[in-house]
Formats: C-alpha cells, sequence, structure tokens
C-alpha cells in the first residue's frame, strides 16, 4: 500500500546516512556503501521494512482492536505525526514524557504496538516497551542502534518530509484495515 510513496525524492533523502565516524557498525549489513564520507542506506531494505509493517499492521489490526501509539518528540515534525494520528483514530504521544507514562498509558488504552520517530533520541521509550513486551516499529538511522525495535526502518530520520510520508502510510494503513474489517464484519 505504502510502496507508491517511493518516489525519486524519497529514495534520494532516505538513503542519505550519517558520516563514516558515526555511523554504528551494526547497520553496516543495512547498508549499500559509503560515497564521499557519507553512508548510504540500502533502500531495498526499507521498502522491504515498510511492506513488513504493513502486514504486520494488517494481521494486527484483523484480529482485536488494537492501539498503536505514535510518539513523536521532534518539535519540527510532532504535528504531522498528531494529524496523522487523529486521522487514524489512534493515540498520540508529543509532548513531553515522565517515568512510567507508558506504562499508565498501556493500562488505560490497552497499547498493543508503538510507532516511534527518533528513536535515537527517544531510546527510554523503547527500554520501557521493552520491559512491557510492546512491539515498536521505527526509524533506525545510520548513527542510530536497533536493538529492541521489533520493526526497524532504515531510513535517514532527519527529515520532516519523510516522517510525514512514513507516518501517512502508517495511518492509512491502520484506516483501510479498519474499514475492511469494520465492512467484513456487517457480511
Amino acid at each position: 500500500m505504502g510502496i507508491r510513496k517511493f518516489n525519486k525524492d524519497f529514495i534520494y533523502y532516505s538513503s542519505l546516512g550519517h558520516k563514516i565516524k558515526s555511523t554504528d557498525p551494526r547497520n553496516f549489513s543495512n547498508l549499500i556503501g559509503f560515497r564521499k564520507g557519507a553512508s548510504i542506506i540500502n533502500i531495498e531494505k526499507s521498502k522491504e521494512a515498510v511492506s513488513i509493517m504493513n502486514r504486520f499492521v494488517c494481521v494486527l489490526f484483523d484480529k482485536k482492536k488494537p492501539q498503536v501509539l505514535f510518539v513523536n518528540f521532534d518539535e519540527n515534525s510532532n504535528k504531522l505525526t498528531l494529524l496523522c494520528a487523529l486521522r487514524a483514530v489512534q493515540p498520540v504521544l508529543v509532548d513531553g514524557w515522565t517515568s512510567g507514562i507508558l506504562t499508565n498509558t498501556v493500562l488505560h488504552n490497552k497499547i498493543t504496538t508503538i510507532f516511534l520517530l527518533g528513536s535515537k533520541k527517544a531510546y527510554f521509550v523503547i527500554e520501557e516497551a521493552t520491559k512491557l513486551n510492546i512491539p515498536v516499529i521505527s526509524f533506525v538511522d545510520t548513527d542510530s542502534t536497533f536493538n529492541n525495535i521489533s520493526l526497524p526502518i532504515w531510513l535517514n530520520d532527519n527529515s520532516v518530509q519523510l516522517d510525514h510520508a512514513l507516518t501517512s502510510v502508517l495511518s492509512d494503513i491502520i484506516i483501510k484495515t479498519t474499514l475492511n474489517r469494520y465492512a467484513l464484519s456487517y457480511l
């Protein structure tokens, strides 16, 4: 569904990683190589990760009424994340974080998955989700680690356009699957 968003500009911006010295060696298997001192992300692995996210969310929404918590603390793109989450009628967290907030949110909203933008800056969300056995879908840039991320998507995480594109894709998947489940329940 979201693969149509992988146009020429998307591929250009999403494939640019960080400089060699700041690239996490564990990410080398997700790179094509290096050019002019910068890492180049293997966009085919990114497409594959988005496809896996699509299937995962479809299966998740086919079985029950799950909640995907959208989390983004980047001031440049958190309003876009808020709009996409509201469009999909899902919980969202774009401001502040206090210890234990995820535990309280999970208990109240029955969160089944977390979609996290900016995994490097929000490592504490991943740690808390891991303790609660909640799968995390997140962008992983070349300077980040993907430990404890259930569905890593290798992309340049410094672009508002990329944040919006993939957050919209996830929102579209949720809406489509929810509408299909609703339609099938009346057959």
